[in-house]
């Protein structure tokens, strides 16, 4: 593969997982999530709470808990594929310390003159 089209290749790519990393870690800030757990643990005792005085629960506290956790688990999901990208990050890394050994930085266009 010709060198200089590698690069732009290896660039493209950069630039697209920090994109990817980016939108993912905007999602949701923990603390918001943190939060919205919080949220969603005490409208689950309003519930059971309720429900144990026989009286209908509102629709409007049913439909917050099924949003709030809606939320949380889509951050979840976030959070599993920041995990999985980590770790074939990882991977590429270890498969690149074994065939690379420590030289220039970011040198190729001059390289190839």
């Amino acid at each position: 593969m010709e060198t200089t089209k590698a690069k732009e290749q290896a660039e493209d790519l950069v630039v697209r997982l920090r994109e990817l990393v980016s939108a993912l870690c905007r999602s949701m800030p923990t603390a918001e999530r943190e939060a919205q757990r919080e949220q969603l643990r005490i409208i689950g005792e309003s519930i059971s709470h309720l429900e144990n005085k026989s009286v209908p629960v509102p629709e409007e506290l049913q439909n917050l808990k099924g949003k709030l956790e809606t939320q949380i688990q889509s951050a979840e999901k976030h959070q599993v594929l920041l995990f999985f990208v980590k770790e074939q990050l990882s991977e590429i890394l270890t498969e690149i310390g074994q065939t690379v050994r420590k030289g220039p930085k970011y040198d190729l266009e001059e390289k190839q003159a």
